[in-house]
């Protein structure tokens, strides 16, 4: 079973660009590439460079198309052979060689849940029970009256789309991959009269779930941080502007933190779940490297650096566990079965 994390918090939490840190890691770790299924909205310019050197394997599913299928056969292993191709009716899907692909990223929990959501309104599916509120509405097109239906989401929708989402994650994660990475935006549901903050999914049956479906659960969070700068005075620009007329001027930046254990939130002090896959002996260590029980992305670096301490933190342990069974055999004094030959 592949090692497996989701990545989750607003927008603008470079978790695209944590993506290409993935793709670095899983590069150097195993000289493969990464597949990269996207299902947000704004692409994967963060990724542009590793997408050209051929480090990152894009495909785009594109809300216009039959996403069940597609999803289904993903998640099975299988990638479009033509991933360019944006007529679904020529996409063909192989088997990924698993010689030349180390892990696989999706994006997003979020993005894929609302497009099975829509699918589920527009086709007015019925799984289990009818979508809800069905009307159509007229349009003239290519000079004919056309009627075109509308519809709602029904209960039985939901728990579709959530059992479609965790058939996904399980199936991504018994694949023979090095790391499978999920990302998603973050959300407050209400859980038996308590506001719980987890990832943005359709319902809120399975927000408490899905930290259980993966391994490393990471929170992005970020931070507004105020600087000075220097810009030209007001209708001029800087090219006909002096040094000495320069003024200063405040901007926000963003910094974010990856949190891998439970924090508050800054403003509701509800807490964000949080959790990494480590040995239970490594987590102090984790926690000594990482003081606050986070790591600070940057464009060079973020995701993939905290891949590496894992895998050292690991090895660690492992080492130190080796030969436990022979001590253990001295000190009750038992010793191996002598080998006997069988004639």
């Amino acid at each position: 079973m592949a090692k497996s994390g989701c990545i989750y918090g607003g927008t603008s939490t470079f978790k695209t660009t944590a993506v290409s840190h993935l793709a670095h890691y899983i590069a150097e770790k195993t000289g493969k590439a990464t597949l990269l299924f996207s299902a947000d909205g704004g692409g994967w310019a963060p990724c542009d460079e590793e997408v050209r050197a051929g480090m990152i394997r894009p495909y785009r599913c594109d809300t216009a198309t039959i996403p069940l299928p597609i999803l289904r056969k993903f998640s099975q292993g299988y990638w479009p052979e033509n991933p360019e191709e944006s007529d679904i009716s020529r996409l063909n899907f192989v088997r990924v060689n698993w010689d030349e692909v180390g892990a696989i990223a999706v994006e997003g929990f979020t993005s894929i849940g609302t497009m099975l959501m829509r699918l589920c309104a527009d086709r007015a599916l019925d799984t289990g029970q009818e979508a809800t509120s069905k009307f159509t509405q007229p349009i003239v097109v290519d000079g004919v009256v056309q009627h075109v239906m509308f519809a709602g989401n029904s209960k039985a929708h939901f728990n579709f789309c959530q059992n479609q989402l965790y058939g996904m994650t399980m199936n991504l994660t018994s694949l023979p991959v090095e790391y499978v990475l999920f990302t998603g935006l973050e959300k407050k549901t209400e859980e038996d009269g308590s506001s719980i903050m987890g990832v943005a999914v359709p319902g809120k049956a399975i927000t408490n779930q899905i930290p259980t479906w993966v391994g490393d659960l990471i929170h992005a969070q970020d931070f507004a941080v105020p600087k000075t700068v220097k810009v030209p005075p007001p209708g001029k620009t800087l090219a006909q502007s002096k040094p000495e007329d320069l003024i200063d001027q405040v901007v926000m930046d963003t910094v974010c933190r990856y949190y891998f254990k439970k924090h508050p939130d800054p403003v509701t002090q509800l807490m964000f779940p949080a959790k990494p896959r480590v040995s239970h002996g490594a987590v102090r260590e984790l926690e000594r490297r990482m003081p606050g029980g986070y790591f600070e992305p940057t464009p060079d670096e973020g995701f993939d650096k905290y891949l590496k301490v894992i895998d050292e933190l690991t090895a660690g342990r492992a080492d130190s566990l080796k030969g436990w069974r022979e001590k253990m055999d001295a000190r009750l004094g038992r010793t191996k079965p002598v080998a006997v030959a069988v004639k």
